[in-house]
């Protein structure tokens, strides 16, 4: 041991010891500041509203996703009164924050624009500087509210287009059972006739349900092949043929080359131009005619149905194709309308790689259309 070893036996130790400590402190640090960007993160994706406001509810400090659910700047919220940013009467204004600490209220935000939206708001005081402040959390909740809105759709239209029928086939069945037609024939065809009418109805809903989901959760599998469009629309038109002379609608079919091909599963595919087709008939006045033409590009064929009958609202024709939409048109249940034809139809064409759409003007008959991938045979 030398001399200088002797004096300070634990010089090393020392060294060694603030050497560890120097790195136990970096790795503290590191892992600090990724914590912070790991939270900076959270922070800058959160799909919810966080605002920091002054107990008064001044804005301090708001999350990204302010400025999309306000669709506004940063300018406009800093230094702003929290409750401008919502619609509230005079006896709920004063009392906003307070009344909503630490529990979940619905509210009604307003956007910059002016338009609102439902929301959901919880305020949960703080103490963490200082200076006492107020955090609250705002989500929009208009899908949520769309999701309920759909719900009470499906149970009116179960109430309406499935029990009622129901009920139909089952006095029916009950004045069998009491003898009422006994010896009346006729009568008795007559009359199950109409059930089976009701009966078949009720197949096709259930089926149309099922499809739906089926679409939805990927299980349905279409077959595309190679297709003439003659095909398709010959087939369609003959499904309808007969409903169409009944109401005395004409139909106005023009000529499709027979070398105008696409891909496509033939049935699905007739399913939505009769759907489309059985639409326009319900609405069409009698003499009035309906028409299918065509239109080509390189890359795809457009099949449009034209009608002469009432046309759709502006504000209708965005939301046509959601389920059970159409069923909110004012005489739909008058006219059978389940209000999933439309809804399937945009989920057949969309699986094939094409769009569907319409074109209307109130009062001047409607244009629905969709495309389907052409071919082209060498």
């Amino acid at each position: 041991m030398t001399e200088i070893d002797q004096k300070h036996p634990s010089a090393s130790g020392q060294h060694q010891s603030a050497e560890d400590m120097k790195v136990l402190l970096d790795k503290s640090n590191a892992r600090l500041l990724t914590s912070e960007a790991h939270f900076r993160t959270l922070i800058q994706t959160i799909p919810v509203g966080l605002f920091i406001t002054t107990q008064a509810g001044i804005i301090e400090s708001a999350s990204p996703a302010c400025l999309t659910l306000f669709t506004c700047t940063y300018e406009d919220l800093i230094s702003r009164d929290l409750r401008q940013l919502f619609v509230l009467d005079s006896a709920t204004s004063d009392e906003f924050l307070s009344s909503h600490q630490n529990q979940i209220k619905d509210v009604v935000a307003k956007r910059k624009d002016g338009s609102q939206f439902p929301a959901e708001m919880k305020v949960s005081p703080f103490a963490g500087s200082s200076v006492p402040g107020v955090l609250v959390v705002i989500e929009d909740v208009s899908a949520k509210h769309e999701l309920e809105r759909l719900k009470q759709e499906f149970v009116s239209m179960i109430t309406h287009d499935l029990r009622t029928p129901l009920t139909s086939v089952l006095c029916f069945l009950n004045l069998i059972t009491e003898g009422v037609f006994d010896q009346k024939n006729e009568a008795l065809k007559s009359k199950a006739a109409g059930m089976e009418g009701e009966t078949s109805r009720l197949i096709n809903m259930i089926n149309s349900l099922l499809n739906l989901h089926k679409l939805e959760a990927g299980r349905l599998q279409l077959s595309p092949e190679v297709v003439m469009v003659n095909r398709i629309i010959n087939r369609s038109v003959q499904s309808i043929a007969s409903l169409a002379e009944s109401k005395g609608v004409p139909l106005n079919i023009k000529q499709v080359d027979q070398s105008l091909l696409v891909s496509a599963d033939g049935d699905y595919t007739v399913q939505v131009l009769v759907n489309l087709l059985s639409n326009a008939l319900k609405f069409s006045p009698a003499g009035s005619p309906l028409s299918i033409e065509v239109e080509t590009t390189n890359e795809f064929v457009k099949i449009l149905v034209i009608d002469k009958g009432r046309g759709i609202p502006k504000d209708f024709q965005n939301r046509l194709f959601n389920r059970f939409e159409q069923a909110r048109l004012s005489d739909a249940r008058v006219e059978g309308g389940s209000g999933l034809g439309l809804s399937i139809s945009k989920a057949i064409v969309e699986e094939q790689g094409g769009k569907i759409g319409v074109v209307s003007e109130p009062g001047q008959g409607c244009t629905f259309w969709f495309t389907l991938i052409r071919e082209t045979v060498d």
